[in-house]
Order: structure tokens, then C-alpha cells, then sequence
């Protein structure tokens, strides 16, 4: 019986941690979303990483094609990133610091 206990306790422990390890994991999304929104941080990236191409010679078609595709990919997470705040201040309120 102590063997059954045991288990059942580390089963209910391992259930909470995944349950606290998904809601941070959450929480850490509608952070990146504030940081995003605030800093703008993924275009500065996009930016530098286009001059600094340039400066090594790369060649223009070739930026173009990167920079429309890295642009898409940002909308795409951007969108993303404003569901996911969306449903932190829908169910924590302005709490986190979430605001809009």
C-alpha cells in the first residue's frame, strides 16, 4: 500500500508541475507579446541584419527574398503573440501587466 501512496503522490506532483510549467510557459508568451509590442525588438533584428548583409556584399535579390519572408514570419508570430495576450487579460486581468 505505501508503494500505491507514493505513486499517487508523485502523479498528482508531476500533474501540478506540468500545470504550473504551462501556465508560466503562458505567462513567459504574454510577456514576449508586451516586450514585442513595446519594443519592437523583432523588426530591429530584421533591420540590422539587412544593413549588415549589405555591408558583406550579399546581393539585393537576395536580401529582398529574406526580408519578405522573415517580414511574413513576423506578422504571422505578431498575430499570434496578440491572441495569446488577449487570453492572459481575459482571464488574469491587467495583473500580469498586460495592458494594451
Amino acid at each position: 500500500m505505501k508503494t500505491s501512496n507514493l505513486y499517487a503522490v508523485e502523479t498528482k506532483n508531476q500533474k501540478n508541475r506540468h500545470s504550473s510549467f504551462d501556465r508560466m510557459d503562458a505567462i513567459a508568451c504574454g510577456v514576449h507579446a508586451r516586450f514585442e509590442e513595446s519594443t519592437g525588438y523583432s523588426r530591429k533584428i530584421i533591420d540590422t541584419t539587412i544593413n549588415i548583409a549589405r555591408a558583406l556584399g550579399v546581393p539585393e535579390t537576395e536580401i529582398d527574398r529574406w526580408a519578405a519572408n522573415r517580414s511574413n514570419q513576423l506578422a504571422s508570430e505578431t498575430e499570434r503573440l496578440k491572441e495569446i495576450k488577449s487570453l492572459l487579460e481575459k482571464y488574469y486581468g491587467n495583473s500580469l501587466g498586460v495592458t494594451a
